[in-house]
């Protein structure tokens, strides 16, 4: 059986965001385990001598990956979020995966930081005797990197070369070279 499609343009209560973990505002019961990858890649260009020079540095998106835990026997920090399923734990595992089939950005509030544009890009779930009333999931998130572009006007006056005075070319006479000298030197002939 299908499941409904969601709404996760709008989580009940935005005013918690910024009070707890969370997954672009929906708050699991439990954040067992974050890691939190930032990379910094330094460019490296071989010379002659065998070593590498570096001129430039770049960020790399930063990467997320959070270890989550589901109840169904507790309540919903915010009331209403991860109801109408089979149970809160189905129900939060159709919300990730959600997200991330339909590729949203979120932002994600954890301890150390905020991250903007994160998207789902990995979910593990491992289902055993001791998930039976529960969800213990991976979420694996990276960072969209958006790129802005800007028109910058730099002069009123057009950049045309075309009806610039280029003059006139005047030949010009190419001085001997020293062997030749020498040879008009031992010839007898002047230069």
């Amino acid at each position: 059986m299908a499941s409904p499609i969601l709404d996760l343009t709008k989580p009940p209560i935005k005013s918690y965001v910024y009070a707890k973990t969370n997954i672009g505002g929906w708050f699991f019961d439990a954040f067992l385990q974050a890691t939190h990858t930032s990379t910094l890649t330094i460019t490296q260009h071989p010379v002659q001598s065998g070593s590498s020079i570096s001129d430039y540095a770049y960020m790399q998106p930063r990467t997320l990956s959070l270890n989550i835990g589901m109840t169904d026997v507790a309540k919903s920090f915010i009331p209403g979020q991860f109801s109408g399923g089979s149970s809160r734990s189905v129900q939060a595992y159709q919300v990730l995966l959600q997200l991330q089939q339909m590729r949203i950005p979120v932002q994600v509030y954890t301890r150390l930081g905020l991250y903007q544009n994160m998207l789902v890009e990995t979910l593990t779930v491992q289902d055993d005797n001791t998930t039976t009333h529960g969800l213990r999931c991976t979420v694996d998130l990276s960072e969209l990197l958006v790129a802005t572009v800007e028109v910058v006007k730099i002069s009123a006056n057009p950049a045309v070369t075309d009806s610039a005075k280029k003059g006139t070319q005047q030949p010009k006479q190419v001085p001997s070279s020293i062997l030749q000298t020498l040879a008009n030197l031992f010839n007898g002939k002047a230069s």
